[in-house]
């Protein structure tokens, strides 16, 4: 057991993130891992020492729950999570949030920006408006205008976004770009 204040834990870090959770290993922190394939995981955590794989489904809760707390008992207390969740399930949200000491960023896909659903963002920050609740950041993924046309997003281009936003004290970082709306790959 090596109990740490450098404990980090990525939600769907294994794939898309896993730039993000190599960058925040070779800075000093511990990270904690969850994602629902072992192979890739498992891979990542062979890269670094820091990286601890936790191999579960997120969307049952007692494993999720058991996961988490072994973590805890495992580095310490988790100061910072990047949660990469494919739904709006904020129930979820908050369980992992309150398991959380400083930041919570969550990860949106660039729909989440689209103008004619503003309601996306608002119900995610009003969410985290009452204490207790760890600081949120959001992290809206977008796209690259390039040239005449649009390209969505690199894994890298996302995971060195995503670490702006854990790092920033704006509560919503886009990546990349989210307008003009009409130009969306």
């Amino acid at each position: 057991m090596r109990t740490t204040e450098n404990h980090d834990l990525v939600i769907g870090g294994s794939g898309m993130l896993a730039g993000l959770v190599m960058a925040l290993a070779e800075s000093g922190r511990e990270v904690t891992v969850i994602a629902r394939g072992t192979d890739r995981l498992h891979r990542l955590a062979q890269r670094h020492a820091r990286i601890h794989p936790l191999p579960l489904d997120y969307y049952d809760s007692a494993s999720l729950d058991a996961g988490l707390a072994q973590a805890v008992r495992d580095f310490g207390p988790i100061q910072r999570c990047v949660a990469w969740m494919h739904d709006d399930d904020h129930a979820r949200a908050l369980r992992i949030a309150s398991q959380v000491g400083a930041v919570y960023c969550q990860v949106l896909g660039s729909a989440s920006a689209d103008p004619a659903r503003a309601e996306i963002l608002a119900a995610w920050q009003d969410l985290f408006r009452s204490p207790p609740a760890p600081v949120l950041r959001l992290a809206v993924l977008g796209f690259v205008i390039d040239g005449d046309g649009a390209r969505w997003l690199t894994n890298a281009e996302i995971s060195a976004g995503v670490g702006r936003a854990l790092a920033s004290s704006d509560a919503v970082t886009i990546v990349g770009t989210v307008t003009p709306w009409s130009r969306r790959p």
